[in-house]
């Protein structure tokens, strides 16, 4: 793990045209270069703006939006049967063939007819499904009788005169019902031997369920067939039952078919697989291809590119280059320092274990090249604010166990998920830690407190540690966020300092001169908490602690205005001044409310703590009025998951909080670009996490 942002350098190179194909294959097997225009570099160390006047887009690559295309049908079809993309690492670029989008779309076409007729099966099947599911649903809620029905469903009992069953059930195949003959199983136009008929070879009564809105279409499809209605049997009830359970038995048929269809379409996928993956493979590898020849620039003989890469892996990629061109070939270097920070790719490295704080910092912002790598930082002040607001050692090992489990068995998910499993670990972890300090297991003391009792102390009844009240629990949480506001502070100067900006280093809100007055503010807050709120630090201490750094930020808006060139162009009037006494007045009020609410804002540590001892005390009440027994184990234990869920959820989220808005507030600019070089390894590989 480093402690800044990796060291990055600008390649900028020439190679002759008919190099063009060989260095491109380079370029995606090393994969480390994230490029840039070449428009973008000029100056002394590569190229004047008149010989980029004479630079032209690439010619080559290959047809990059039919490519994609194409591979998106392929991983749709393997979306359909829950197959992982094949891996690109160790292709060998050497078997790299030009797309023949004819021959692909021609297999894909074919895959695409024999899943489409599979798929209108299952497409029809689970039509069937829920026309059955409603008519269940009203049966079950309602009380539906033979002949009678319910406010919903009305039953027919009946036979046709003419025409066969089969057909009939095709002319209501479109409404949602269900029928059965009597006393035989259900049937459709696909069990006609299922069908009941009496000596006459005449089909036996029949039943129809279907719903009350339905019924009009269904008597009009009835009347075709002559449809003799008879009464109704005596048992209603028993009747009833049986329509239930008939029911229920092609429901589960219809699913068997439908799973079978699921099978089968998964199965199709499966052996098509091995060409599927070359195709998809081939692909990738020439949309990739052609997103390199796209960075491109050309004159009528050579090709120019130009790209940011890490400083380690410059000898490599420059050998490889050389290599390959045998030596035809002009490479410069351009240093990081030569160009704006803002538009250098900033690469992050830590290690593996810190993974679920990194994700956390790059879902807030990518810091700017060349400051301090926040990730360590995150995860010592996140760790330590989880554990004092859900200190109970019985339920951080829950948390961790959950976590542990997520992450050891849970392979076929994404990154992000593992890292949230991790950060679970982790979380369950420091909340052992502080549970044991606190001497709380699953909300009870079954072991002493190694630092005091948290929950003696909320409840009232002292503790007999250092903490004797809620004020002290209030105080510990005031330290730990001066504390880190203090390291906040700290990192700033250390990127200001490392971006040279002086000005700024000294006389800004969170610069020495700000940090200065903060330190001195909280010297101040408890010299008046400890005179019992009657006296403040003499005029002795106060005139340097805030009189003449008040005094030094008035001119520091006129102090900038003559400094900066692009500011003294505007010149000075009576509004320039105002400007300058209202910008004072402003920044007056941001150091000394903003530090206040940074400040007091981690009181919710404590909160979250004893809302947490409050809610386990409220459910072991509870389970003693309930008499204790199987019952209050009962109530303990819901008690536990909920505390659990809700309080772990809530814990985490302000955690996350008090990072994002107090801590990165004081250093991190959050002004950087992601790298992301071209490569069959990176980010852009879709489908990859």
């Amino acid at each position: 793990m480093k402690l800044f942002t990796a060291r990055m350098k600008l390649l900028t190179a020439v190679v002759l045209d008919r190099h063009a194909d060989g260095v491109t294959r380079e370029l995606l097997s090393q994969g480390v270069l994230d490029f840039v225009k070449v428009s973008s570099v000029t100056g002394k160390e590569s190229f004047s703006k008149s010989d980029i006047a004479l630079l032209e887009q690439f010619a080559g690559g290959t047809a990059s939006r039919q490519i994609s295309e194409s591979r998106r049908r392929i991983e749709s079809i393997y979306q359909q049967a829950e197959i992982s993309l094949p891996p690109l690492e160790e292709v060998d670029l050497s078997g790299l063939k030009l797309v023949k989008f004819e021959d692909y779309e021609r297999q894909l076409d074919a895959v695409t007819r024999e899943l489409g007729e599979l798929r209108d099966k299952q497409k029809g099947k689970n039509q069937e499904i829920l026309k059955l599911r409603e008519l269940e649903r009203y049966l079950k809620t309602g009380d539906s009788r033979s002949g009678g029905g319910d406010k919903f469903l009305i039953v027919r009992n009946g036979r046709i005169g003419r025409r066969t069953p089969e057909e009939l059930e095709r002319s209501l195949s479109s409404i949602p019902h269900f029928s059965m003959g009597n006393p035989g199983d259900a049937f459709s136009s696909k069990n006609p031997d299922d069908l009941n008929v009496d000596d006459s070879g005449k089909p036996n009564r029949m039943v129809i369920v279907s719903l009350k809105r339905e019924a009009s279409m269904i008597d009009e499809i009835l009347e075709k067939y002559s449809w003799v209605e008879e009464p109704p049997e005596e048992k209603s009830r028993e009747e009833s039952d049986k329509i239930r359970r008939k029911l229920e038995e092609q429901i589960e048929v219809l699913e068997r078919e439908q799973d079978e269809l699921h099978q089968a379409v998964n199965g199709r996928i499966r052996k098509r697989q091995p060409e599927l993956d070359h195709m998809w493979k081939n692909l990738r590898l020439n949309e990739l291809y052609g997103e390199i020849q796209d960075s491109f620039s050309q004159t009528a003989r050579t090709v120019v590119f130009s790209g940011w890469l890490p400083v380690e892996a410059s000898d490599k990629l420059e050998k490889g280059i050389r290599e390959v061109t045998a030596g035809e070939c002009i490479i410069r270097w351009s240093e990081a320092s030569k160009f704006p920070r803002e538009k250098i790719p900033v690469i992050i490295k830590s290690s593996r274990v810190l993974s679920p704080f990194q994700m956390l910092v790059e879902n807030y912002a990518v810091p700017e090249y060349g400051a301090v790598n926040p990730t360590p930082f995150v995860a010592v002040a996140y760790l330590v604010m989880f554990g004092l607001m859900f200190g109970d050692a019985g339920q951080g090992f829950v948390i961790g166990l959950i976590g542990f489990l997520g992450f050891r068995f849970a392979k076929n998910v994404s990154t992000g998920f593992r890292n949230i499993f991790q950060l679970l670990m982790y979380c369950g972890g420091a909340s052992i830690v502080t549970g044991i300090l606190f001497g709380s297991y699953f909300g009870f003391p079954l072991f002493p407190p190694l630092w005091f009792n948290y929950h003696a102390v909320v409840l009232g009844h002292g503790g007999g540690g250092p903490i004797a009240d809620v004020y002290g629990i209030l105080g510990i949480t005031i330290y730990f966020g001066i504390a880190v506001i203090g390291v906040g502070l700290l990192l700033n100067w250390v990127n200001l300092f490392r971006k040279r900006k002086w000005f700024t280093l000294l006389l800004d809100k969170t610069g020495i001169l700000g940090s200065w007055m903060y330190g001195c503010g909280v010297y101040t807050a408890f010299y008046f908490v400890g005179e019992n709120y009657k006296s403040l630090p003499d005029s002795s201490f106060l005139l340097p602690a805030f009189g003449i750094p008040i005094l030094l930020l008035l001119f520091k808006a006129p102090l900038h205005h003559f400094l900066d060139p692009e500011e003294r162009k505007h010149g000075l009037t009576v509004f320039t001044f105002i400007d300058f006494l209202m910008e004072w007045i402003v920044e007056l009020l941001e150091i000394f409310s903003g530090y206040l609410a940074n400040t007091l804002s981690f009181m919710r540590v404590a909160g979250l703590g004893i809302a947490h001892v409050s809610l386990m005390a409220a459910f072991e009440s509870i389970s003693e009025m309930a008499g204790g027994g199987v019952g209050g184990i009962v109530i303990l234990l819901l008690g536990n998951i909920l505390v659990i869920g809700l309080e772990g959820l809530s814990a985490g989220i302000q955690a996350l909080r008090l990072n994002y808005y107090e801590f990165f507030s004081k250093y991190f600019t959050g002004k950087g670009i992601a790298y992301n070089p071209v490569s069959i390894r990176s980010r852009r590989s879709p489908g990859r996490a």
